[in-house]
Order: structure tokens, then C-alpha cells, then sequence
């Protein structure tokens, strides 16, 4: 986790002196030796890491070493800002900008005196380090005292236990797989979260009888983190070989390409199954892959490992089982096989009964947990032990020095992490238990911490952007089991994650460990004992709306570097006076769901010279003031709430990278329109109202990809104006990159040129009077085509042949005139889904339908009874859409 802070300070270092550099004059020298300390210090931390639980004094360095990274990324981002704040904009914009930062007393010999303090600590700690053999452990390759002990703990040979669940069908889909004796199955792979029992069942294949009878020569080799590539090459030689002592001695004089010879030669001349347990990532796998031969052998590999990329890289043709949880019923039935099974006691079972059913629930279905909680049952005679293991079953399940086996097995998927990746796991332990994490937020908040960044994955400015890397890391968690899926969004992206219960717990744990976060209860006042002063991240619990919250001290909190409140709405009054002023480190401020007495955002959070994130979605908030726009570094604002006043000083807020503007707002000054054509970096914008924004002759939104266009009632009748038409055929069309884009707008006619990469377009009283299809049809990247409420209102549509190539997604909802629908052979030739509502005048589903063989699900809404019938078997229609595996009807019985 150190190594993970080091390399945000050094890559955030580097992106100051790319992008602003001229801020930095007088102390660009000593910012990029600083940043080649950081840098060469890192080499050290990511061993350090692995060492640091058995060395006070490395663990003491660490702590130190993180302590060092924050305040030498604060000071030099302080004085860039203060530099730039000085140079820009005139005396009173500067006066405004300066008040929260003068007292500081950064000049140029100041940071300079700094940055030197800072290379002599780093210096000492590196001296530090090389005393305690941390450099000489990288150079040498000898493992680390964590992986040492991990390999000692786990069984080198299968011995098979009896306390299995579940598993049967499982078993029988590996064994079927591994015996067939067609060319390509060549690979079978056992993927899941820790403590699953993905060792448990290959140790299951391993000793079933048709796998004996099958496989001339078995062998199991466990291969760890640490991946010692000779060592496991000698293992599998010997143990498919079963040689004498001496033809053991004889294998470790082999040369590397002699071992992968005799290996491979083996193979080919006898049926072997060897099995690989718990391979980590792919390298490991290119390390061994050697040894096995692709074509013209009957031998198999069973693969186990905590990552599904590991399977998709061995053999994508290979056979994937993703073990799952267990269901309810299942993980009573292995409780209860473990607590009580050997028992004869009918009193045991009533125990079970009235307690075990209780306690299930806090194993989440994972085997491991209910194992152990289940030998501690067992050892329990009398009602009063259960009660006590109820009222404490979450200290028996982690806590206690000799079951702390679940916490240690999810541990290791988190020390296998990169250290980038290691940063941006943590920071989920911000979000409460069962709690849906909106998957684009939370990489905005890593985005505004600085854990994501182009200069780490060899970006430019025109390349990757940071969004798209975060994506990448919440695959990768996903792919490791770290979080699950909750919900996709209309393009497949993952926009919502969950945290197994008992990852969520390592999670904390780690947090703890790293002092990474501070959590508060406000319900309960409940806080974690720590160091005020080295908290860096807060995460407020609201359970219940209590507003407890007025009695919290943010002077308490002065290196604080992001706030997160969280779940029911909390009273923002303990933010009155100055209080943001004291957030002066704050990068990301996520205050959802807040409300205000008065209503009002403090003036001072324009002192926040730092801030890359403000969040104030579904506040209560009616007022923004005007010194928000002292926030030039801002990078995401998201405003998303009724009826708030909007100053117009997003001109100066050139960062910003994403805007979502409330609901409905209006504009003060009362005679201003808001100006945005300053922001070039702008790729989402959201509610923009185009009557309230002036529309410039140039608009430089050339790196656009999400735009929403909506008014309200009081302007929908002046938008029909030429004016208007020109506004919106700007907006559309400023960006090649747009993506996405809804217009919920009185526009009558629909804009004659559409970005060519539009991917999602949702059309909402547009009051279209011509057919949009001709149109829309073109747009050769179009998938989710989304007409509602009032979009059209024209009688007769028709998709033509060869339109529409991409689009899987398509709903017609609430086209209260629309009589006919025409789908011409050769349309919408990829359509997966299709949802029609409330088109009541709709009298028939279009022929074209039943040439369109990828249609998957079909969905009518509140239509007519006779419109259902037609589709029902038998009725008039039915042969048009028999071919689809999914119709849904929905109130269709007018």
C-alpha cells in the first residue's frame, strides 16, 4: 500500500511539471529530483510491503515513507495553485483566490527548503531499508517471510476432506470435461473469490475413481504468489515421473530445455493429469506453459486460481467453472454437517434449529466461513454456549487469534494486487455493507485522489483517457473476484459493483491496518479510534437522517483529502461559518443527499484550492455561491438537484471535465446565460438547458461524449425559434467523440448532423413531425435507440433495409399516434432487445420482425388486449415473433 502512495505522489509530481510547468519556475529542478526520490524509493516499498508485519523498524519506515509522499504532493500542488491564482485574472480575482492560502508563507526558497528536507528523509529511510535487507531480498529473489509461511500452510499433496457441500454437480461437469478424448479440451479451470473451496473440489477431481482409472500418471503442484519457475518445473517432472532418489538427483541437473523435453515427450507418450493450484495472473502461466503441449497429447491441466483472466489466456477454448456462493439451503446443510452431524444429541439439533439459522447469514454462503464457524459449534454442549457464539458470532468468525483463516485466505487477494490497484480497493471500504456502488463515481473520486492517471498507462492528451482506465480497474477487480457485478448499463459497462460481505470485512480490516480511512457512524456517534491528525479520508454513515452531526470538529481533520456522506439525507448546519476552510487538503468531497438550514453553500468553499470533485446530488441545497468559481482545478461538479440558483462562473473553471447541472436552475446574475465555451475539456455535460447557456460561434466541447438537453415547462412553447434550432444543432454536433445523448426538448425537427460515434440516443418531447428513422438509421454506431414520451408525433415510421446495422436495443414508449410501423428486410439486422409502449394506436407488429434472427427479448407494455392476443399463439401475428426465445406482456388486459 506504501509503494501504492509513492507512486500517486511521483506520477502527480509528473503531471504537475507537464501541465504546469510554467507555475513551477524557480523550484522545477528540485520538483523533479523529488519526483526521481519518489520514483526510486518505490523499488523499495513494494518489498517493503511483504515484509513490513515481521520488522518493527520497516514498518515503522513505511508509515513514515506514506506520511512523506502526502505532504510533498500538498506543498508542491499548494504552491503550483497559489503561483498560477497570482498570475491569472486581476487583483480582485486574485485577492478572492488568495485569502484562504496567504497565511501559508509558500515562496520559492520555502518549498525549496522543503523539498530538501524531504530528499534527506527519503535518503535516511533508504538507509534504513538497506539495513534490513530489504534491497538485497529483491536482488536475491528469496521469498518474503508472508509467502514463506503461505506455502508451508498449504498441502502439497491432495489429501481430499470430508465436510463437502454441494459440490456433486460441479464434480461431474469436470470430470465429464477432463475424460473426453476430443483434441482441444486440453484445459479445465476452477475460478472464484477466496475461501470458496476451488482447492477442495480439484482435490475432489484429483481422487475420483474415473479420473484414476483414466490418467495413467497424476500430478498436484501448488504454485503461490511467488511463482519460483525451476522449482515448480523439478516438482511436476518428479511427480508425474515418480522417480528413485537417484533419478531425483539426476532431474536437477537437467538443463531448463532438457526438464521442458522430457516433460513434454512424457506427455505426449502417456495420459497425465496435472493440476495447478491457485495460479495468481499470467505471467505465472507463461512461466510454465512450456512445459505442456498444445496438439497431439491426451493429457489434461486442471487450473485453480483466483483470477478469470488467468483461464481466458491458458485456453480460451478451455472449460471455465465460476464457483458461486451457496444458497441458503446448502450452507445450513454444510453447518450443520460440520456442528453437528457426528451427534446423537436430538438437543443439538433443536440448538441448530433456533441459533445456526441466525448466524448463517453473516458467512454469505462462503464455505470457508461456515466451516470454521461451524467447528466452533461443534465443541459447544449447552444453550447458553450457542447463545453466546450467536451474540458474538462475528468475533468467532474473524477476530478470535485462532480462526482468523477467512480473513487471512481473502488477505491474499488483496497482497496480490498491483499496488495502483491496491489504492483503489481500499477506497471501496468507504461505502457501507450491501451497499450498491455506482461504479462512474467512485472512478471519479479515484480520479480526484490522483490513483488514476494517462502518465502512468503511457497516456496523452489525446489518448486513453483516465475514465477508461478506471474501467479497466473495475474489470480487473471483477475478474479477481474482488467485487461482484450488480447492475449493467445499456452498453455492458458494470455501473453498479457490490463487495462480498466478508471481502468487505478484509477490506476494513486493511483499511485499519493502512490508516487509509476514518469511518463515522452518525447514528451511533461511532468512530474508530485514530489519529485525528493522520486521517485522509472520512466516510460519514447516515443511517436514519440524525443530525448528529452538528457536534463534528473539522479542525479535528486538517490533512483530510476526501469526505464521503453516504446513504439518508443529514443536516449540513455543521458546516456553518468557516468550517470548509479547514478542509484545505480535501481532493474529493462527495456530500450527497446533505441539506442546509438556510439552504445555502458556504462562501468558503472557494478556499478548497485543491478540490478535483464536489458531488451536492439530491442535496438540499437552493443556492450556490458565486466563489465556486474560485475552484479552477475542479475536474468533476455534479449538481444534480430541484431548483437551484447557479452563478455564471463556470468560464473560469477550465478543468472541468464533467458538469451536471441541477434539474431545474436559473442562472444569477437574472440577465446572465451561462458561459461554457471556455471549457475544452469537457466530456460529459448534463442538463444543460439551451435556453439558459449562451452558445457560442466556435464551441470547443471537442472532447464531448455525453450530453443531456432538456427544459421545463415555463420554456418549452419559445424553443421552436430559429435560435434555438441553431442552438441545439451546435450542441449536437460539437464533439466527434459523443457517445450518448438525450434531448428532452421541444424541437419539432431533428438535427440534421449527429456525431458519426454516437452509441445511445434517447429522444423526449422532441415533437418530431417527420419520421426520424431516415436519419437515425444512418448512424452506423448507433445501438440503443431510446423514442418516449411525445419524441414523435407523426403516424407512420418505417426502418429500412440495410439501416440500423449495429442497434441491439430499441423502445418506441408513450407515441400516443403512431399508427404504423414498417420493417423492411434486412433491418435491424443485430436487434437483441425491443420494448414497446403505450402505442395504443399501434395496430400490428411489423412483418420484418420474423426475419430478424437475433431478436432475444420481446417487451409489450400497457398496450392493447387485442395487440397481445394477435402475438399470443395462435393468434394473427404469432408466427412473426414465435422465433423469439422471451415475450413479455406487461397491463395488457384492456
Amino acid at each position: 500500500m506504501a509503494e501504492a502512495v509513492v507512486s500517486v505522489a511521483a506520477t502527480t509530481l509528473g503531471k504537475l511539471l507537464l501541465e504546469e510547468g510554467v507555475y513551477l519556475s524557480g523550484v522545477r529542478d528540485k520538483v523533479e529530483e523529488l519526483k526521481t526520490e519518489l520514483i526510486r524509493m518505490q523499488c523499495f516499498l513494494t518489498d517493503a510491503d511483504a515484509w513490513q508485519s515481521e520488522l518493527a523498524t520497516v514498518k515503522q519506515g513505511v508509515a513514515e515513507m506514506k506520511e512523506l509522499a502526502y505532504a510533498a504532493q500538498d506543498i508542491i500542488e499548494k504552491y503550483a495553485n497559489t503561483v498560477a491564482t497570482r498570475k491569472g485574472g486581476g487583483v480582485q480575482k486574485t485577492l478572492k483566490r488568495c485569502c484562504c492560502i496567504l497565511d501559508e508563507g509558500i515562496t520559492v526558497r520555502g518549498v525549496g527548503l522543503k523539498i530538501d528536507a524531504f530528499k534527506t528523509k527519503i535518503s535516511n529511510l533508504e538507509t534504513s531499508f538497506r539495513n534490513n535487507g530489504i534491497r538485497e531480498s529483491i536482488i536475491g529473489g528469496k521469498l518474503s517471510p508472508l509467502n514463506a509461511s503461505q506455502r508451508s500452510e498449504r498441502q502439497t499433496f491432495p489429501r481430499l476432506e470430508h465436510d463437502v457441500v454441494g459440490f456433486g454437480d460441479d464434480l461431474n461437469k469436470l470430470v465429464e470435461f477432463l475424460l473426453r478424448e476430443e483434441e482441444g479440451n486440453r484445459v479445465a479451470s476452477i475460478c472464484g473469490m477466496g475461501g470458496l473451496g476451488k482447492t477442495t473440489l480439484a482435490k475432489m477431481v484429483y481422487n475420483h475413481h474415473k479420473i484414476e482409472q483414466h490418467f495413467v500418471s497424476r500430478a498436484w503442484v501448488y504454485i503461490s504468489q511467488q511463482c519460483q519457475r525451476r522449482l515448480i518445473w523439478e516438482e511436476i517432472l518428479i511427480k508425474v515421473l515418480s522417480p528413485t532418489k537417484e533419478e531425483r538427483n539426476e532431474i536437477q541437473k537437467l538443463t531448463d530445455e532438457e526438464i521442458v523435453d522430457k516433460l513434454c515427450n512424457f506427455q505426449k507418450e502417456r495420459k497425465c493429469l496435472v493440476i495447478l493450484d491457485d495460479i495468481w495472473n499470467v505471467e505465472t502461466w507463461n512461466s510454465l506453459s512450456h512445459l505442456f503441449p498444445n496438439k497431439d497429447t491426451s493429457s489434461k491441466i486442471l487450473l485453480t486460481s483466483r483470477n478469470k483472466e488467468v483461464p481466458q489466456s491458458v485456453d480460451p477454448r478451455g472449460f471455465l467453472h465460476e464457483l458461486q456462493c451457496l444458497n441458503k439451503g446448502r450452507s445450513q446443510e454444510l453447518l450443520e454437517k460440520i456442528a453437528t452431524s457426528w451427534k446423537e444429541d436430538p438437543v443439538t439439533k433443536t440448538y441448530m434449529d433456533k441459533f445456526g439459522k441466525k448466524m448463517i447469514r453473516y458467512c454469505g454462503g462462503l464455505p470457508l466461513a461456515i466451516t470454521i464457524l461451524g467447528k466452533v459449534l461443534a465443541t459447544k454442549q449447552t444453550q447458553e454456549e450457542w447463545e453466546e457464539v450467536l451474540k458474538h458470532v462475528k468475533s468467532h468468525l474473524y477476530e478470535e487469534k485462532d480462526l482468523l483463516e477467512v480473513n487471512k485466505v481473502l488477505a491474499l487477494s488483496y497482497n496480490d494486487l498491483p499496488s495502483n490497484l491496491k489504492a483503489c480497493f481500499l477506497y471501496l471500504g468507504h461505502f457501507p455493507r450491501n451497499f450498491e456502488i455506482p461504479t462512474k463515481e467512485v472512478i471519479r473520486m479515484w480520479m480526484g485522489e490522483g490513483f488514476i492517471s494517462q502518465i502512468q498507462h503511457g497516456g496523452t492528451r489525446n489518448d486513453t483517457m483516465e475514465e477508461d482506465v478506471g474501467e479497466r480497474y473495475i474489470r480487473e477487480l471483477e475478474q479477481r473476484f474482488m467485487v461482484q457485478v450488480g447492475k449493467r448499463g445499456s452498453l455492458g459497462r458494470i455501473k453498479t459493483c457490490r463487495i462480498h460481505d466478508l471481502m468487505r470485512y478484509c477490506c476494513q480490516s486493511k483499511v485499519q491496518d493502512e490508516k487509509f480511512l476514518h469511518t463515522i457512524d452518525v447514528f451511533s456517534m461511532k468512530q474508530r479510534e485514530v489519529s485525528n491528525g493522520n486521517v485522509r479520508r472520512l466516510s460519514i454513515i447516515s443511517e436514519s437522517g440524525n443530525n448528529s452531526l452538528e457536534v463534528m470538529n473539522f479542525n479535528d481533520y486538517p490533512q483530510v483529502r476526501s469526505v464521503l456522506h453516504l446513504l439518508h439525507p443529514c443536516d449540513l448546519s455543521y458546516f456553518k461559518g468557516s468550517r470548509f476552510k479547514k478542509l484545505k487538503s480535501a481532493r474529493v468531497l462527495h456530500l450527497e443527499n446533505f441539506k442546509n438550514t438556510n439552504g445555502k453553500l458556504p462562501k468558503d468553499i472557494g478556499c478548497l484550492i485543491h478540490l478535483k470533485y464536489l458531488s451536492l446530488k439530491n442535496s438540499h441545497i437552493n443556492k450556490v455561491p458565486s466563489s465556486i468559481g474560485n475552484l479552477w482545478g475542479l475536474e468533476i461538479l455534479d449538481l444534480r438537484s430541484n431548483c437551484m440558483r447557479v452563478p455564471n462562473v463556470f468560464k473560469n473553471m477550465e478543468k472541468l471535465k464533467h458538469l451536471y447541472l441541477p434539474y431545474d436552475y436559473w442562472v444569477w446574475p437574472v440577465w446572465a446565460k451561462l458561459e461554457l465555451a471556455n471549457l475544452c475539456h469537457l466530456q460529459t455535460l448534463v442538463n444543460v438547458q439551451h435556453i439558459n447557456i449562451q452558445i457560442s460561434r466556435e464551441l470547443k466541447f471537442n472532447r464531448l461524449q455525453v450530453l443531456q438537453v432538456r427544459t421545463n415547462n415555463q420554456v418549452l412553447q419559445v424553443t421552436s425559434n430559429k435560435r434555438a434550432q441553431v442552438a441545439i444543432q451546435k450542441l449536437v454536433s460539437c464533439s466527434p467523440d459523443m457517445n450518448k445523448l438525450s434531448l428532452r426538448v421541444f424541437i419539432k425537427k431533428l438535427p440534421s448532423q449527429f456525431s458519426p460515434n454516437l452509441a445511445k440516443l434517447t429522444l423526449c418531447e422532441t415533437g418530431l413531425e417527420n419520421d426520424p428513422m431516415p436519419t437515425l438509421e444512418k448512424l452506423s454506431n448507433l445501438k440503443i435507440l431510446r423514442l418516449l414520451s411525445q419524441s414523435f408525433k407523426g403516424k407512420k415510421m418505417v426502418c429500412s433495409k440495410r439501416g440500423f446495422l449495429q442497434l441491439k436495443s430499441l423502445v418506441l414508449c408513450h407515441l400516443k399516434r403512431l399508427e404504423e410501423w414498417t420493417v423492411e428486410d434486412g433491418a435491424l439486422l443485430s436487434l437483441c432487445t425491443l420494448e414497446i409502449e403505450d402505442c395504443k394506436k399501434l395496430e400490428t407488429i411489423p412483418d420484418g420482425l420474423s426475419f430478424i434472427t437475433t431478436l432475444q427479448e420481446l417487451k409489450i407494455i400497457n398496450m392493447l388486449l387485442s395487440f397481445k392476443e394477435s402475438l399470443d399463439e395462435g393468434g394473427l401475428d404469432f408466427d412473426k415473433v414465435q422465433h423469439v426465445p422471451s415475450v413479455l406482456f406487461h397491463n395488457c388486459e384492456q
